[in-house]
């Protein structure tokens, strides 16, 4: 998503409005309940029947019919579109139906008949969970890059150690010295000295 939504009574339906929505619903009275009240809101909203078969650009909401007959091509996307907030629409509660809103991994769920307050709570919630959970997975992907370039100083320490005959401080120092010398990262440089030296 492109900003991270706060929810705050005060600026809850501006934040809203920033939103870009994707509705991925039949056309009938139903759609139209729904798309009058994120219209209302001042929601930017496109409609989409059926599915397409990959997520259009610049979506950071999309909001879903799940029912019993959908199979899994109409959205086999959905698992792989990781930023945005998935928010099912539902008619009927089942066994199957909560077991497709895990696979999915709804971050919000619109039970018919459509009510504005639900909506909003759904919008909230769901848009709330997703940043939640995509500054989760960025983190897991620092910690991940900060762990991969630490092995790799490890490994051009202990080269150079052994290369150059030095102690492990010394062989850091040497290393933090030259990335700042060439405006670089350590670990590219760790990385030049193991690919150098054929580890």
């Amino acid at each position: 998503m492109t900003e991270n939504l706060q929810v705050d009574d005060g600026n809850l339906l501006r934040q809203l409005r920033r939103v870009r929505m994707l509705v991925l619903h039949p056309e009938d009275s139903e759609r139209e309940i729904l798309l009058a009240h994120l219209r209302r809101v001042g929601c930017t909203v496109e409609c989409r029947w059926p599915p397409p078969d990959v997520l259009p650009d610049n979506v950071d909401a999309v909001l879903f019919l799940l029912n019993r007959n959908q199979g899994d091509r109409s959205l086999s996307w959905m698992s792989s579109a990781q930023t945005i907030a998935r928010i099912a629409i539902i008619a009927f509660e089942t066994p199957e139906i909560l077991g497709e809103l895990q696979r999915f991994n709804a971050h919000g769920v619109i039970s018919k008949p459509i009510r504005i307050f639900g909506i909003l709570a759904a919008l909230t919630t769901a848009l709330g969970l997703a940043n939640h959970e995509n500054r989760l997975k960025q983190r897991v992907r620092t910690l991940d890059e900060t762990l991969k370039s630490r092995r790799l100083i490890e490994k051009a320490v202990a080269i150079l150690c052994e290369t150059r005959d030095i102690t492990e401080d010394e062989a850091y120092r040497r290393l933090r010295d030259k990335a700042q010398n060439s405006n670089s990262t350590i670990g590219s440089i760790a990385a030049a000295v193991v690919a150098s030296s054929g580890v």
